[in-house]
C-alpha cells in the first residue's frame, strides 16, 4: 500500500496520542460551562479509530479531526481562565454619593426633653425613660370604674395614651438603634468601598470583583432589614392616628344619637320640623 506523504506531519502527533489512548488523563468541566472539558472519552475514541478496520489514511484524518476538537476545548478553557484573571478597568463608574445621618438637636430649657437628644443619636437604653420624662402623665383613671373603651370615650382616650406610649418608646428605640448601627457600619462600608475601587491586581480580578459584589449584596440586605424596622414604626404611628380619628368620629356619632333620642322623647319642647328631621336620620343644622 502506498503511504501518502501529506500525512507524514501527523506521525509525531499520532505517537503522542497513542500514549494518551492507553493512559487517558481525565480533566473535568469547570463551572459547568458547556463543552469546556478534556473528556477522557476523546482519547478512547482515538484508540477506537486505530483499532477499526479502515485504511491508514482514513484513520489519520479522523485522528486529526479528534485532535482539533481536543485542542479547541483546551483553548476555550484557557480563554475562560484568562477572563477570570482579567483586570477590571474604570471602576470609578461604580461610585455613588453617600452622606452621613445628621444629629438630632433638641432644646431642653428646663430638662423637659432630657435624654431625648442622646436617644435620637444612638442611646438605645434610655428610650423609654426619655419618652416619659418629656410627656404629661395621664393621671389616675380609677374613676372610670368598670367602664370599657367600647362604652366610654374617656376610657378609649386613656387606652390611646397607653398605645402611644408603647409605640413611641418602641420607635425611639428603633431610631436609636438605626443611628447606632449606621455608625458601627462605617468601617465595613469603608472597607467594601476601598476593595471596590482598588485597582491593584490582587483586588481587581474578575473573581475579586464578584466577591465585592457578593459583599455589597449582603450589606444591601442588612440595610433593607433596618429600613423595614423603621417603616414598621411609621405604620404603627399611622395606625394610632387612624384610632384617634375613628374615636373622634364615634364620639360625634354618639353625641348625635343622644340629641336625636332627646328630641324623640320630648318633641313638644323642640322644633317639630327639626325633630322629624332628626328622627328620620337627617342632618341637624347648627
Amino acid at each position: 500500500m502506498t503511504f501518502k506523504k501529506k500525512y507524514l506531519f501527523a506521525v509525531p502527533l499520532v505517537a503522542g496520542l497513542g500514549y494518551l489512548a492507553v493512559n487517558p488523563l481525565p480533566v473535568y468541566a469547570i463551572f459547568g460551562i458547556g463543552d469546556v472539558v478534556f473528556d477522557p472519552t476523546s482519547y478512547a475514541t482515538i484508540g477506537k479509530i486505530w483499532s477499526s478496520d479502515v485504511s491508514n489514511g482514513v484513520k489519520l484524518a479522523e485522528t486529526y479531526n479528534q485532535t482539533v476538537k481536543i485542542v479547541s476545548n483546551g483553548l476555550q478553557l484557557y480563554n475562560i481562565t484568562m477572563q477570570m484573571a482579567k483586570r477590571i478597568d474604570s471602576k470609578q463608574a461604580w461610585e455613588t454619593a453617600m452622606f452621613a445621618m445628621g444629629n438630632e438637636i433638641t432644646q431642653s430649657h428646663y430638662n423637659e426633653t432630657i435624654n431625648f437628644n442622646a436617644v435620637m443619636n444612638g442611646d438605645v437604653l434610655h428610650a423609654a425613660q426619655a419618652w416619659h420624662q418629656s410627656t404629661f402623665n395621664g393621671g389616675n383613671a380609677g374613676y372610670l370604674g368598670n367602664s370599657s373603651a367600647q362604652s366610654s370615650s374617656r376610657m378609649a382616650n386613656y387606652s390611646t395614651l397607653q398605645l402611644m406610649d408603647q409605640t413611641s418608646q418602641r420607635c425611639a428605640t428603633i431610631l436609636a438603634n438605626y443611628k447606632s448601627t449606621q455608625d458601627s457600619n462605617a468601617l465595613p462600608e469603608s472597607k467594601l468601598s476601598s476593595d471596590t475601587f482598588d485597582m491593584s491586581d490582587a483586588k481587581n480580578s474578575l473573581m475579586a470583583g464578584l466577591n465585592v459584589l457578593a459583599g455589597g449584596h449582603i450589606h444591601t440586605q442588612t440595610q433593607l432589614k433596618a429600613n423595614g424596622n423603621v417603616q414598621a414604626c411609621l405604620a404603627e404611628q399611622a395606625t394610632l392616628q387612624a384610632k384617634l380619628q375613628r374615636d373622634n368620629l364615634a364620639v360625634e356619632q354618639g353625641w348625635y344619637a343622644d340629641i336625636a333620642a332627646e328630641r324623640a322623647n320630648a318633641p313638644s319642647l323642640q322644633d317639630p320640623a327639626n325633630t322629624a328631621l332628626i328622627v328620620g336620620g337627617g342632618y341637624l343644622e347648627p
